[in-house]
């Protein structure tokens, strides 16, 4: 295990800013696994459960929290966690962007952003956007697992350590 230097200085520029914030856990590696389970379910029984349903929008949204959740479960295996409040979910996408995309293509700074910004639509409904279609959530749900399946093989095979 060793601290994660691509995306250092995003990351100790977030922490700095208070959009990033160390906690203290006595098994990071348990802590970030929770993680990737909670996400898991989030997208088999929330995301895809909803698309089977009919709920695009609801699909959309669920599968954008699983693909959140996998990627929080990186920064919680360095001990880290976004402060909450407008704009955490982009601290974790500029975190984790910057740190992982490289090696995890589903966390490519665009595709997280359209992930991001789609989802807004979805969970506060704008009378101005353009609807999300059933191929939007497919999408969202295709992104969704595979971020979480790269996750867990980085996980297990190249953990990143606590960011200090």
């Amino acid at each position: 295990m060793a601290r994660w230097s691509r995306g250092e200085k995003t990351v100790q520029f977030l922490v700095d800013r208070g959009r990033l914030e160390s906690f203290e856990a006595s098994d990071l590696s348990a802590l970030a696994a929770a993680q990737v389970d909670r996400a898991a379910l989030r997208l088999e029984a929330t995301a895809v459960a909803a698309l089977e349903n009919g709920d695009v929008d609801g699909a959309y949204a669920a599968a954008y929290d699983a693909y959140r959740m996998a990627a929080e479960a990186l920064l919680g295996r360095q001990g880290l966690r976004a402060t909450g409040g407008d704009g955490s979910h982009m601290s974790v996408e500029d975190a984790v962007s910057a740190q992982f995309a490289a090696g995890i293509s589903a966390f490519a700074k665009p595709t997280f952003e359209r992930l991001r910004r789609t989802r807004h639509t979805a969970q506060y409904f704008d009378p101005s956007a353009a609807p999300i279609s059933r191929s939007d959530a497919e999408w969202a749900i295709q992104k969704a697992t595979a971020a979480l399946s790269e996750v867990k093989a980085l996980l297990s095979a190249t953990p990143p350590d606590r960011f200090v």
